[in-house]
């Protein structure tokens, strides 16, 4: 049963996306550009603070770690306040602590301000999501997540590279104040753009007074298999994903510039899909979308080893850069229907259950960077794409059963109804 395709024709023609999801969308651009432009950063951050770059690299982890454990645990101590008033001091505080870590002279300095960051992107950012999805009507929702995780799209494409050549030219710090004035003026429009009557979450506050625990949201039928699914989408990207440098040099031969022109397109491809995405979600239902996208991702991870292993380098050349760019279209776009899903499950603990969404994805991200690293240890790195597939394909067959599970309670329900 594909019931948000039935909503959606429903929808009237004169609605329109709000603006204020712009102020949400740089918001979410400046946290992306943070999270993600350290990776870059690793051997200037290393010579300027006197440590190694392992060392240095740790700065990802913890990180990755602080928003994955600290994301639905703020959720839930935070589950009384107003979504309004959350999403302003969450990201005013984001801006502060982006300004702190400027002026550290010290790893553990910038290693304390990267855990506290992590703790507010965890709450700025499901928070965002389930505002952007509560103020339009859910014939739009794809579209509106689309629009916020796009900020973070956007800055992976654009800020992560902007962020390393601000940089080069005026150190690490710099670019970290720049960082800082974005989530500033983010700040800023949302405290003049924002709806007052976002000021209050009756449903979420009702149901914290009366006791609710917090993490019950995961035992409604669906949640967990589906935060599951988010993981195993997860899992699989980053099994490429994080080794697609030395995988572009060992299987065709690219360099340093090279490797940098196909991050850019990359980001550029991912951008794109995260807006075909919401698109794509509005028009046939979250259901279809993340099976469309999903099987797209089993079939172009596939296609990415068995180009490297089996055909000759003429030939893999144009087939692996393309495959690339559509990896990023497709894994991107994934991402809104998934989002729509979720909150279709349990639509007034939507900020908790985006909470525990992002936390799967971050730990998706480390199991990722694990497989993949264990893959190209036991086989080589050609063999990524081969890993990558098996989790998508995990994750499609999850999918498939959350979609028969439905028709099946559908024709039950049609049933007794007309018995």
């Amino acid at each position: 049963m594909n019931t948000d395709l039935s909503t959606s024709q429903q929808q009237p023609a004169t609605e329109r996306l709000p603006l204020s999801l712009g102020w949400l969308a740089l918001g979410a651009f400046a946290l992306g550009t943070e999270s993600f432009m350290v990776v870059g950063l690793l051997p200037v951050l290393a010579a300027d603070l006197q440590i190694s770059a392992a060392r240095a690299g740790q700065l990802v982890l913890l990180f990755a770690l602080s928003y994955a454990i600290g994301s639905p645990v703020m959720a839930a101590l935070l589950a009384r306040f107003g979504r309004r008033p959350l999403l302003i001091a969450s990201l005013a505080a984001f801006s502060a602590l982006t300004l702190a870590a400027s002026m550290a002279h010290g790893f553990a300095q910038l290693a304390l301000a990267r855990v506290a960051l992590g703790l507010v992107a965890g709450v700025f950012l499901p928070t965002a999501s389930a505002v952007a999805a509560a103020m339009v009507s859910p014939a739009l929702r794809g579209r509106a997540l689309a629009i916020v995780t796009g900020g973070g799209t956007v800055a992976v494409a654009l800020g992560v590279p902007l962020g390393a050549w601000i940089a080069g030219w005026g150190g690490w710090r710099t670019a970290y104040l720049l960082i800082a004035a974005v989530a500033a003026l983010a700040t800023w429009g949302l405290a003049l753009g924002l709806p007052r009557q976002l000021a209050q979450a009756p449903v979420v506050a009702a149901a914290a007074t009366k006791g609710t625990p917090a993490f019950a949201v995961a035992r409604v039928p669906g949640v967990l298999p589906a935060l599951l699914t988010t993981m195993l989408w997860t899992t699989g990207g980053f099994s490429f994903y994080t080794y697609i440098a030395p995988f572009l040099s060992a299987t065709l031969g690219f360099g340093t510039e090279a490797v940098g022109a196909m991050f850019f397109a990359i980001g550029v491809a991912a951008a794109i899909g995260t807006a075909a995405g919401g698109w794509a979600t509005d028009r046939l239902g979250a259901d279809r979308t993340a099976q469309g996208f999903a099987l797209m991702l089993v079939v172009i991870l596939g296609g990415l080893s068995f180009s490297a292993q089996m055909l000759p380098h003429g030939l893999a050349l144009p087939l692996i850069v393309g495959l690339s760019a559509l990896w990023a279209f497709a894994g991107w776009g994934f991402g809104p229907a998934q989002a729509v899903r979720l909150i279709r499950l349990a639509p007034e603990r939507a900020p908790m259950t985006l909470s525990l969404n992002a936390s799967a994805i971050y730990l998706g991200i480390a199991a990722g960077s694990v497989s993949g690293g264990a893959a190209i240890e036991l086989v080589g790195v050609s063999a990524v794409g081969w890993v990558g597939a098996a989790f998508q394909f995990a994750g499609l067959m999850l999918l498939l059963r959350a979609a028969h599970k439905a028709r099946t309670a559908s024709s039950a329900l049609a049933a007794a109804a007309t018995a």
